[in-house]
């Protein structure tokens, strides 16, 4: 799909008004929005600052998680869309998601440090902010998508006042979703995504998309802030990594310290019950 930086605008509402930027979301207290990679300043001029934010269970982490952020940026340098990447992300989601397979937040987040740290090449955060959220009654409290993004904007735009130029000014850094194809295309379905959040994340936003042809986007053509970063193809999957270690078979698609901490904490393992059926284990427990 072919964009630049300077296509941003305000989503165009029915009346031809620009639409609203998104209101600023608020952390809970004593959390500490993590921008030590963050980029405070742009190399290149005329370039639009871009963050990029992948969001997802990371149930485990795996290669392709942290070769996507890669990809991403060879895209960029080669294409030049306009942008300069000053920050990129991971957003483990809520406890709250009650999938059957997934981890405890406070194991997720770990392994996602351990796959950034031994990681040389990445310059990924992980922000535990979806995580930290609880509701009134102490428990976790899930976060759309949306309120992901809003919540980025509102740290790096208004908290830490945006990156600065070459000539001293400051100006906004654009986020964005940095997703799969897979997760894309089920943005065009309103069961499963409301289409209002549609029309923020990929209307006023907008994401870069990884995936090996624009078919399974098309839906979404309307929106004119998609880029689609090509890649390899590959059967990479946190459902398939889980699968591999409950059936002990050896596991190459995630790294070798997440894959001990897996180990260690006997994570996605299975056991038999009482009455022989083996039942998944995701954080020592069954479920």
């Amino acid at each position: 799909m072919v964009a630049s930086a300077s296509s941003f605008g305000s989503l165009p509402q029915p009346n031809g008004a620009p639409m609203p930027p998104p209101e600023p979301i608020l952390s809970p207290p004593g959390y500490k929005f993590p921008h030590q990679n963050l980029k405070r300043r742009l190399t290149r001029p005329d370039r639009v600052p871009l963050v990029l934010v992948a969001c997802g269970s990371f149930s485990p982490v795996t290669t392709l998680h942290l070769q996507m952020f890669e990809l991403a940026e060879k895209y960029v340098k080669q294409n030049d869309p306009g942008f300069e990447i000053v920050g990129n992300y991971m957003s483990p989601c809520s406890d709250a998601y009650e999938k059957a397979s997934l981890a405890p937040a406070s194991h997720r987040i770990q392994m996602c440090s351990l796959a950034v740290d031994t990681d040389s090449k990445a310059t990924i955060t992980i922000d535990p902010w979806e995580t930290v959220r609880l509701d009134d009654s102490g428990k976790p409290l899930y976060s759309p998508t949306v309120d992901v993004l809003r919540h980025f904007d509102h740290e790096i735009n208004n908290v830490l006042g945006g990156i600065e130029t070459l000539d001293g000014t400051f100006t906004t850094a654009r986020v964005m979703l940095l997703i799969g194809a897979d997760l894309a295309a089920t943005m065009a379905d309103p069961k499963l995504w409301d289409p209002s959040d549609i029309d923020v994340l990929l209307g006023h936003y907008g994401a870069f998309v990884v995936e090996r042809t624009e078919d399974a986007i098309a839906p979404l053509k309307k929106y004119n802030k998609i880029w689609v970063v090509p890649t390899i193809v590959n059967e990479v999957s946190s459902t398939r990594v889980r699968a591999q270690i409950q059936n002990g078979e050896r596991v190459e698609d995630i790294p070798d310290s997440v894959y001990k901490y897996i180990k260690l904490h006997h994570l996605y393992q299975k056991k038999p019950t009482t009455n022989g059926n083996p039942v998944e284990i995701t954080n020592g427990k069954t479920d």
